[in-house]
């Protein structure tokens, strides 16, 4: 009961957290732009007639216009929301936000043992395995490109990097392919995240050097904080469970796509469904805690909001010139000059 109870408790706390407007940045409905450099600003007057060939509807009275992206933009842009990132710590609107997320991890942390060993009991009970069976594509060791061959890998691949990728290059594709400008900054805006969010994973693990459940040397894991480089890559898993690298990549890419694709309602259930699976899934292979969730999923929401905030304009629809006209004319009656000898009227209709 003890278990369950903390289980539960954790949850709801983390539903409140990310359900709440966390990790406060510029709100989308006051009609700015961050454009593909970054620079921000009110949109023109002929930014919102250039709109008006080009927009794509949320709802009934606000939709986006999407500016054209540039040619490796993200790279610079990930270095920016790289950077960004510690300042969203010292926001006061963030406070309640990071307060609950200090709690929930503190909560799991101290029942960590108790949830793993319960997720892998349930595991095993339900015949899911906790080993990850792959097949490199390429056969090459040294370049491995690995791909899940059952449910177990399957459910752990959720997070995976090359998961990511997919999704990333379908959007690329269909945006050339379509011309279509907001699958194509939506693109961007993933491959910014992704450099972005895992830049700051390996920072963190490798200054927290956390074990994972599967090399864990005590109950809970042991913390090496600043672990040797030379250690660390020696045995990887011994040092790299804090934060969870895949709760964070899978929530910056939720973010970015539910908040470009508002209008579908079904994205946010869908991923959410995803990410609870493989967050279970990674219990149950003893690679990461409960514990390792709650700052990876506050990361990967502020990393793909701040993403999502460049490279469109909101256009609310009273912004739009009109489409209709009312049709207009003129006319003038004057003598005219007929023949020899005769005159008369002329009328002239000006429209």
């Amino acid at each position: 009961m003890k278990l369950l109870r903390c289980i539960a408790l954790g949850s709801c706390m983390a539903i409140f957290a990310f359900s709440s407007k966390p990790l406060h940045a510029q709100d989308i409905n006051n009609s700015s732009v961050i454009d593909s450099s970054g620079m921000a600003g009110s949109p023109s007057s002929e930014s919102v007639s250039t709109a008006y060939d080009n927009l794509y509807w949320i709802n009934d009275t606000i939709a986006y216009h999407y500016l054209p992206t540039q040619r490796f933009g993200f790279v610079r842009n990930a270095f920016d929301n790289f950077l960004h990132q510690p300042k969203e710590l010292v926001r006061r609107e963030n406070l309640k936000v990071l307060t609950l997320v200090a709690i929930t991890s503190a909560i799991c942390f101290y029942y960590d043992q108790e949830i793993v060993d319960a997720a892998q009991q349930f595991g095993r009970y339900i015949g899911l395995s906790g080993e990850n069976n792959t097949y490199n594509l390429t056969g090459n060791k040294k370049l491995r490109i690995n791909v899940p061959t059952d449910l177990s890998s399957g459910l752990y691949y959720i997070g995976d990097g090359i998961t990511e990728l997919a999704v990333n290059a379908g959007f690329y594709i269909y945006g050339l392919a379509k011309n279509d400008r907001r699958a194509l900054q939506t693109a961007a805006q993933l491959a910014e995240g992704m450099i972005s969010v895992g830049s700051w994973v390996q920072i963190l693990k490798h200054l927290t050097g956390h074990e994972s459940p599967e090399y864990a040397s005590v109950p809970g894991g042991r913390w090496r904080f600043f672990p040797s480089p030379v250690d660390y890559h020696k045995t990887v898993p011994k040092y790299d469970a804090f934060p969870s690298g895949h709760l964070a990549t899978a929530m910056m890419t939720t973010t970015v796509i539910s908040m470009n694709y508002p209008e579908y309602k079904w994205i946010k259930p869908l991923c959410f469904t995803l990410m609870g699976l493989c967050g279970y899934q990674m219990l149950n292979n003893g690679v990461h805690w409960m514990g390792d969730y709650p700052f990876a999923l506050a990361l990967g929401y502020s990393v793909g909001k701040y993403a999502f905030e460049r490279g469109h304009v909101v256009v609310n629809k009273n912004q739009l010139p009109s489409t209709t006209h009312k049709p207009s004319f003129s006319y003038q009656i004057h003598p005219t000059y007929l023949a020899p000898g005769t005159s008369g009227l002329a009328l002239t209709v000006s429209f």
